[in-house]
């Protein structure tokens, strides 16, 4: 954590800059003999510590700065988390939808095929009493002809018999026979 740019050496560069500029009078800048050139121990501190609080409103600022990023990064984590369960979810809805589509397409299939089925049987059944019915009705026909012809058989025999027997009385035959 270095707080300038010489890892913490400032004091040396310091040393050199003011042998440079004119540290005493016999310094590198010349002879100035003005003492409101040179820095005193009070000039020393206060840069001391400006240079310290700017160093720690720079800190301060960068771990905000810092913080701010990883609070946007929490956040875009989340809401990237959210729409992948959002999307998981639709995708979960809309599956489910068209299985109930399928199942409501292949249930009307099936109830269109037993439509079919049940007006082919009614068909089949209604064929099936008519032809009963002509049947019953041709078998009581035939039975009505055939008693019909049994009736006139027999009165054909009986005017048969009658016929060669002559007249007949019914009270004649018992006289006959005392």
């Amino acid at each position: 954590m270095g707080d300038s740019t010489f890892n913490g050496g400032w004091i040396f560069a310091f040393l050199i800059i003011a042998v440079i500029f004119g540290w005493g009078n016999g310094g590198l800048g010349g002879a100035n003999a003005s003492t409101a050139a040179f820095a005193t121990m009070a000039d020393v501190n206060a840069a001391l510590n400006a240079q310290s609080v700017s160093n720690n409103l720079g800190q301060i600022a960068l771990s905000s700065a810092n913080n701010n990023y990883e609070t946007s990064q929490l956040i875009n984590q989340q809401s990237m988390n959210m729409l992948n369960q959002n999307n998981t979810n639709l995708l979960a809805a809309i599956n489910g939808f068209n299985a109930v589509n399928q199942n409501i397409a292949s249930g009307f299939n099936s109830v269109n095929q037993n439509i079919a089925d049940l007006g082919y049987k009614m068909e089949s059944c209604c064929c099936s009493i008519k032809t009963m019915l002509l049947e019953n009705r041709l078998q009581d026909t035939q039975i009505q002809l055939q008693d019909a012809r049994n009736v006139a058989t027999t009165q054909a025999q009986s005017e048969f018999l009658l016929s060669q027997l002559g007249s007949y009385t019914p009270g004649a035959a018992a006289a006959y026979s005392r």
